[in-house]
Formats: C-alpha cells, structure tokens, sequence
C-alpha cells in the first residue's frame, strides 16, 4: 500500500501554508497534497479573473514550487479517513496510508433556501476553475446580472464584472443590510465603496431583501420583497461560506455546521494524528474568546502553518485567535480594517472612545495621484485605554496600515503606545510624518482618554 508521513487534504491556502511549513520544518518527511480540483485558485483572485486579469487561467498557483520542493500532489476526492488503518479512503476506493493528517478542506458558498437558486446561470463562488470558467461563459453574453450579498465577494464581483471587455448593460449588486461591507467596515466607508461602484456602473439596492428568484429552467428575473423584479440573465450570490465539514463528520471526528471541525488552540482534533486548519476548522475571537464565525486566506495560512509545526513538535504553538483583517479595493479607494467596528463594539457592550485622522497618502499632497483625504479611525476601550479596532479608507497603503493595526491589536498596544510609535515614511508612499494617520489619531484617543481621567 502506498504510504506517506503527512497527508494534507486541501490544497487552498490553509494547505499550501501547512505544506510549505512541513517542507522548512521537517524536510526529512514525505508531504502529500491531496485536493479535489485539477488546479489551486487563489481565492481572493476570483473576482479579478473576470475583469483586470479576464481570464480563470491567469489566477492559478502553479504546482511546480510544491513539487520542487519534494511535495506529492494528488488530484483525487477523500472520502474516509479510517483513523483505525490510518487509511484514507478515495471516491475510487484506492487508499493511502499516513502517519499524521492535516484536514484543510475549506469552506463551501452559503446558499440560503431562496425559491429558484438552483435555476440555470445562478452561481455561487466556488475555487474551482471548471466551475469558474462556466461562470465566466454565462457572463460574456448576458445583458442583465444580478449579484446577490454586498459583502467582499459580492462588492468585488460587481466591480469586476463591470470592468469585463463587453460588460452586461445592467448590473444590479442586492444587500439586505443598510451598507455594503457592514459586518466588516465603517458606515461612512460602506458608502465611499458603494458610490465607488455606482461611478463604475452597477446599481445598489440596500435595505433589500431576495423573494425569489424566477425562470423556467433558467434564470430570468429575481424578485425582491417589496415587489419588485429585476431582470437577470446572470445571478452570482455572494452571502458567505459554511465550513466544510462531510470528511470530518464521516470519519467520526467532532464537527459542527455551522463552527466547524472541533480543535484545540494547537489546532488538533480529538485524534492526536488528525490536525485541522483553514475555513474547515472552528474559530474563537482573539478579543473575546468567542466562537467567531471569520474565515480568511490569512487565518487560514496561519492555521496551516501552525498545525504543520505542531505535529511532530515537543512545544506546540498555539492560535492567538481570529482577529479579522479585511482589505479591498474599489474603483480608486482602498478600504481596510482590523478588529471591532463602531457597530460591533456597541453590540458587545465595549465602552470605547474613537481617535481620527485625515491627511494625504503622499507628501505634499500636491503629488501626482495623491489623495488628500485618507482617513484613519481607531477604535480604543475607554477603560484600559487598548487598541481594539481600526479603520483606513483612502490609498493602496490603507491594507498595510491595517496589517499594522492588526499587530497592534494582538500585541495588546494602548493609545499611548500608537501615539509615539516610529515608523518609515517617503514621500510617495505615506503620508507626512507630523502627519502620520495612524500615530495622530492614536493621540487624538489619547488626548481624550486623559481628559475624561
């Protein structure tokens, strides 16, 4: 029987970081990559396959590095893992041995029980590229598109579909929140991304609910709960991700539809050989210890690598917990954030006090492409005076601003601690430094936290 040391079932980030990993922590073990799609997207690349890059082949992760490195790639579908033989079991009922696994399988599009989601040209967000080429087919002829959730997906979805060669006449992006990018951005951000979207071309119905959707066969209208219709040719719904958990739940591991594989902060299941990483596996929150229900490329690869380190070491590490570090663009905004958002931090009955900032992304702001009003917003709890929310919407650096906030976050830094940080700054790059969003809106904070002492 064919055998391997680890076997990693999932070949999306939470896999290709725990493989990479094996391969600098434990070079003298053979790594085996187990997925069931021909090709590794990257995931936060969909949207861009259909307008900047036009095209699903041009957002692949080649396999060569991985198979440079000594890293067998198998393209076959698991179906069991006899934790008893230490077997896992394919669809075609050959079988390979292990001596560790690492289950990575991801997460799966939420599709809520709307009439007619399962009609001809409604698609949900899949990483397979089969699977995307025929969305990307159904797209070049259609006149009218609907996309359904104004989250990352849908937002980014619309923009790019907008930006395709021959673009549908219509485009229509369905939220049923106030705002577009609600559960991740601030109100007064949302609505930059959304006015960003309308300068492309897309219509915005927020406050707006999916009846149904029609079509004899196929896909004609999607009826909203007011009444009215909209004509489709084309829906793609974006409303968020489930953790795929049927491998799990068939071979007797702990699992939960709707949190995922049960683990430890080491990333290990019930079964000392079985680890689990990525969308799959269950998430607390690194603020409140919580279940959280954030799944990330980035937490993943964080996850992947930590259970590939874990396996075979004395002194395991263990996940801070998910934090949440979101970044896009749209249109000419780039909109970021880390940690709580106004409106979150009121629904856990965090007393905070906010810090602001706006100045040019470059100096001077007279600079070519400058943007004079890149804003910072940072969130900080009013008592201990710690760091738990950050907010940046203006240029391309908004993403590493927010990185930076992020580390502050889990590094448990204070408004005190921001407000005298030192930091690089260039002229085309960053804001001034007297002027430096993030360490004057730390002081800002400050400011008012000694003034309410």
């Amino acid at each position: 029987m064919k055998t391997t040391d680890v076997a990693i079932i999932g070949g999306s980030a939470a896999g290709m970081a725990a493989a990479s990993a094996m391969v600098r922590r434990y070079p003298e073990k053979k790594v085996t990559l187990i997925r069931n799609v021909i090709n590794t997207v990257v995931p936060c690349g969909i949207p861009y396959m259909y307008g900047l890059l036009k095209g699903v082949k041009k957002n692949i992760v080649g396999d060569g590095p991985f198979e440079q490195a000594g890293i067998e790639i198998i393209t076959k579908h698991v179906e069991l893992i006899d934790r008893q033989a230490k077997q896992l079991v394919f669809d075609d009922g050959e079988t390979i041995g292990y001596d560790k696994v690492i289950l990575s399988t991801g997460s799966k599009p939420f599709l809520p029980p709307i009439p007619g989601i399962d009609l001809d040209n409604v698609f949900c967000i899949q990483k397979d590229p089969t699977y995307l080429q025929t969305i990307f087919d159904a797209l070049k002829p259609a006149n009218n598109v609907v996309v359904i959730g104004g989250g990352f997906i849908g937002v980014e979805m619309a923009e790019q579909i907008a930006s395709m060669d021959n673009p549908p006449e219509n485009i229509s992006l369905v939220e049923m929140l106030p705002h577009c990018l609600m559960a991740a951005c601030e109100g007064e951000f949302c609505a930059v991304a959304e006015q960003e979207l309308i300068n492309s071309g897309v219509k915005i119905l927020t406050n707006c609910q999916v009846k149904s959707i029609n079509g004899n066969g196929k896909v004609k209208k999607v009826a909203l709960a007011d009444g009215s219709e909209i004509e489709a040719d084309v829906v793609v719904v974006g409303i968020g991700a489930a953790p795929n958990i049927e491998l799990a739940e068939a071979s007797g591991l702990t699992a939960d539809p709707r949190n995922g594989v049960k683990i430890s902060p080491t990333m290990a299941t019930e079964d000392p050989d079985i680890y689990s990483a990525g969308d799959c596996a269950s998430k607390f929150s690194f603020l409140n210890g919580k279940p959280s229900g954030i799944r990330l490329a980035s937490i993943a690869a964080s996850e992947g690598m930590i259970a590939a380190g874990n396996l075979y070491s004395d002194s395991p590490r263990k996940t801070l917990g998910a934090l949440g570090a979101f970044a896009t663009k749209v249109g000419s905004r780039s909109i970021a954030a880390a940690g709580l958002t106004t409106h979150a931090a009121k629904e856990q009955g965090v007393d905070f006090i906010i810090g602001e900032a706006v100045a040019s992304n470059m100096h001077p702001g007279t600079l070519p492409n400058a943007i004079a009003d890149m804003k910072v917003k940072l969130l900080f709890e009013r008592k201990s005076g710690l760091l738990v929310g950050g907010h940046v919407c203006g240029g391309d650096s908004s993403a590493e601003l927010a990185n930076a906030i992020s580390v502050a976050i889990q590094a448990h830094q204070t408004a005190s601690d921001l407000a005298v940080m030192q930091f690089a700054t260039h002229p085309l790059l960053t804001a001034s430094p007297v002027g430096y969003q993030l360490m004057v809106a730390a002081e800002s904070a400050r400011l008012k936290l000694k003034i309410e002492k």
